[in-house]
């Protein structure tokens, strides 16, 4: 099996509250790139990374060259071809090396007849009944929602409270 063509795309996702995060924060929406790799054999693999636009959409399809004819199994192939240390050693391939990875990693269960999981290990369980993100949330004037209120550092008079990173006092 022999990869033949590699698409990006970029998507925006919208948020009810702007998420803070240790890069900054989301305001708005959360942009990504979603990437499919095509094989030979007709399978698509997808994968994703954060961040996205025309730069990043054109990023992904300038390794096409590297990508072609490359076989989904060898992913520490994949890994030298995308991030070569002396090759990009200014520019680094990290984020995209890791869609590309993934979107192999796709193929390959899909290839196998296994989910994805399986070939890392193992489901740690079946369900999830609910995920989220772990951010801070920051107010949102126009829905309501997000922000926190913590108390004054300063003082520990009850009821003394501060808005943190613009959350909306509701005493």
């Amino acid at each position: 099996m022999k990869i033949t063509d590699i698409k990006a795309t970029t998507v925006t996702v919208p948020l009810e509250a702007p998420l803070r995060h240790s890069a900054g924060c989301h305001w708005g929406r959360f942009v990504r790139t979603i990437v499919e790799l095509h094989t030979d054999e007709g399978i698509v693999g997808w994968g994703e990374m954060g961040g996205g636009g025309e730069a990043a959409e054109n990023a992904f399809l300038a390794l096409k060259p590297y990508l072609e004819g490359h076989d989904p199994f060898q992913l520490e192939a994949l890994q030298w071809k995308i991030c070569n240390p002396t090759a990009s050693l200014y520019n680094s391939r990290d984020q995209m090396h890791a869609a590309i990875e993934f979107a192999c990693i796709d193929i390959i269960g899909k290839k196998l007849g296994v989910r994805a999981c399986d070939l890392l290990g193992g489901a740690l369980r079946e369900e999830i009944p609910f995920i989220s993100y772990l951010f801070f949330r920051h107010f949102n004037e126009e829905t309501g929602v997000g922000g926190s209120r913590v108390p004054r550092p300063w003082s520990h008079t009850p009821g003394n409270w501060w808005p943190v990173m613009g959350s909306k006092l509701t005493n």
